[in-house]
């Protein structure tokens, strides 16, 4: 990020916020009511000003990279049932929400910089659209989008493999691969160019669920 760029802002807004105010108080003003008018406005730039400053904070604080990251897998499969892409201030976020079939814990991840080309399929059969210039796989263990424990196959996750999404940042595709029959679940993110990133797992005991988000930095 350029800090020169937010610190202009905060100044362009500063003196917007002061040239409000001054006006706002000026013997010049019409009447009452445009005085008033122009109080509000600068009242609601005060407050869009402090808000810049916390989002600014809120980006700085960020702990980020563009290495591998990975972490251990649990003891149970969880479910995949939901996915998808919002864009924010500081960042792009792609969050993954699992059910549980034991304890209720995210599942492990492995995060990292791939080259295409990329396939999926039991014998990597089928080739997999590369829409980007730098490419993140995102793999995670134990993980299917299938629940076998039912009876029969139940489809946990019914959303598209290529998530749909507008005004990211950087994010240029987001493309679910075929679940392996090793029990694992891989993702691919397709992005403009390399950009430093952090994931963020946690388990929701009141919803009965756990989500694993990845953060793109702006």
């Amino acid at each position: 990020m350029v800090r020169g760029v937010a610190v202009r802002a905060r100044l362009a807004a500063l003196l917007v916020v002061v040239g409000l105010a001054t006006a706002a108080c000026s013997p010049g003003v019409a009447n009452q009511a445009d005085g008033e008018a122009r109080a509000a406005e600068a009242k609601q730039a005060t407050k869009e000003l402090a808000q810049a400053g916390q989002q600014d904070l809120a980006c700085d604080n960020l702990v980020t990279s563009r290495d591998k990251r990975i972490t251990s897998p649990p003891e149970h499969m969880v479910l995949l049932t939901d996915a998808y892409v919002a864009p924010e201030a500081c960042w792009d976020r792609i969050t993954f929400t699992f059910v549980p079939t034991g304890v209720n814990m995210p599942p492990g991840y492995t995060i990292e910089y791939a080259e295409p080309p990329f396939v999926e399929g039991d014998n990597g059969e089928f080739p997999v659209e590369a829409l980007g210039n730098a490419f993140l796989r995102l793999t995670f263990a134990p993980a299917s989008q299938t629940d076998f424990n039912a009876g029969r196959p139940v489809q946990t996750y019914k959303g598209p493999i290529r998530l749909l999404f507008q005004n990211t940042h950087h994010i240029q595709l987001v493309r679910k691969l075929r679940d392996s029959p090793d029990g694992t679940q891989s993702w691919i993110i397709g992005l403009d160019e390399k950009r430093p990133f952090t994931v963020d797992a946690v388990g929701d005991s009141a919803k009965n669920e756990s989500r694993v988000s990845v953060y793109i930095l702006k």
